[in-house]
């Protein structure tokens, strides 16, 4: 599971996050005084591993409450303080960061320092601060873990792979590296591969949520959607608050031209009491999708004049279909204004050093030149907008539903692009790929008469 919101590129602090109870190279495992705040701690953690965030966030604010003097659980608390009152959060961050940290565990020092690292801007000591603690302790699985996800972030799979593979090898009890090496194996290609890691999490861990949901994103990639939807029904039957599944139940089902059903999978997410900012995106594209499904370009555009679905500065879904509303208009002002806003974007978090994930980056980068490309097929430059989207294409891998969604959906822009060019072997060579992955998508392209932008042939 990862949320679908994959261009929402924003600089943050992650603090931590939760973890199952394990050995560790201590004799004491947490430092605490208050068995009452350990067991809240311990059970934050088991939450977690589940990626039950808000039970986890519940169990370390009463851990705070039961010790306050807890430092660990003090600093993994802070993450949604910022939220609401930055100046009060940051007060709070340095006075846990004077702590003294002599009493602590190793692991837990090392948490403290890395954080003293972030908020010192000092993030160039953190690799080897990381690095030396895992050559102290290379089968702490915690640590293992945090570098197999500094790897991940970094899009550096071959890495995060060989130690997603030594955590499995070291504690087996910890599933979520079946979940990672599932998103790995997708981000190759190898979908047989990824299907098993996914079974494996669900057949380890038939109780959690996420197996069942990690497991539906790849049905989405693979277009075995009645599979997916009915795995995403199965993690929300576990845990009704698990907000991902409401996510992909209403983004598969929005691609899929129901918009009525997407609607109805959002009202049951309220009422599951989903916080309203989670389910604000998924609403947008909602809308959007279904606008985009019936080709009302003018009804698109006159939403985005006042739909906050694109204020934010980010290229996201409901961005790129008001830019192919625009372009399918003639309103070339309004496509080149969306493609700055990427393209500024970029270039600040370029130029400040915003750390955004190389995944994240390569996806913004990759949008942007999806856009330019979308609309020079449409001004008839076939060549560049070749180049464009073909550069897309190998900027992104199927690692998600997300990053498979766009990508497909580049492909497939692609293969109109080749036709309308009279290039129908080269087309139909990129179409026998897409087929391979989701023959669902290539079948209902060929219903449409091989059309996404509506090109002329040349």
């Amino acid at each position: 599971m990862k949320r679908w919101i994959w261009l929402a590129l924003a600089a943050v602090i992650v603090i931590g996050a939760g973890v199952s109870i394990v050995a560790v190279p201590a004799e004491q495992e947490w430092t605490t005084s208050s068995p009452e705040a350990l067991a809240e701690f311990e059970a934050a953690m088991v939450a977690g591993r589940k990626l039950y965030r808000e039970d986890e966030r519940r169990h370390l604010a009463r851990a705070v409450e039961l010790d306050p003097d807890f430092v660990l659980a003090r600093l993994w608390t802070l993450e949604p303080k910022f939220r609401k009152d930055k100046e009060a959060a940051n007060a709070e961050w340095d006075e846990i960061l004077a702590t003294d940290t002599s009493k602590l565990t190793p692991r837990e020092r090392f948490f403290v320092e890395r954080s003293r690292l972030i908020r010192a801007e000092r993030r160039e000591e953190i690799d080897p601060l990381l690095d030396g603690y895992l050559a102290d302790y290379p089968n702490d699985p915690y640590i293992v873990y945090e570098k197999a996800t500094q790897y991940w972030s970094r899009n550096e799979l071959d890495n995060a792979e060989r130690l997603y593979r030594r955590l499995v090898e070291i504690r087996p009890n910890w599933v979520i590296a079946y979940n990672q090496l599932g998103y790995l194996n997708m981000g190759k290609g190898r979908f047989a591969e990824a299907e098993e890691h996914f079974k494996s999490y669900r057949f380890i861990a038939p109780d959690q949520a996420n197996p069942h949901d990690s497991l539906g994103e790849l049905f989405i990639a693979l277009g075995r959607n009645d599979e997916a939807e009915a795995a995403f029904e199965k993690a929300i039957e576990i845990y009704p608050e698990f907000w991902d599944s409401y996510n992909h139940i209403a983004v598969l089902k929005s691609f899929n031209g129901d918009i009525e059903g997407a609607k109805k999978v959002l009202d049951r997410a309220h009422a599951a009491g989903i916080p309203d900012s989670w389910v604000a995106e998924t609403d947008c594209l909602v809308q959007y999708m279904g606008l985009r499904n019936t080709s009302s370009w003018h009804e698109i555009l006159e939403l985005a004049e006042t739909s906050k679905c694109v204020e934010k500065p980010d290229i996201n879904w409901m961005q790129l279909i008001t830019h192919l509303a625009a372009c399918e208009v003639g309103d070339w002002d309004t496509a080149l204004e969306i493609e700055r806003g990427g393209e500024e974007l970029l270039a600040k978090i370029e130029s400040e050093g915003t750390r955004v994930g190389a995944r994240n980056l390569a996806m913004l980068q990759a949008a942007i030149e999806h856009l330019k490309g979308v609309r020079l097929a449409l001004q008839g430059d076939y060549g560049e907008a070749e180049t464009l989207l073909r550069a897309a294409d190998e900027r992104v891998g199927y690692i998600e539903s997300g990053f498979a969604i766009f990508k497909l959906h580049n492909r497939m822009i692609l293969a109109e692009l080749l036709l309308a060019d009279g290039r129908d072997a080269e087309a139909h060579g990129l179409l026998a790929k897409v087929r391979s992955v989701n023959p669902l998508w290539v079948a209902e392209f060929q219903d449409s008469g091989f059309k996404m932008l509506g090109l002329e042939r040349g």
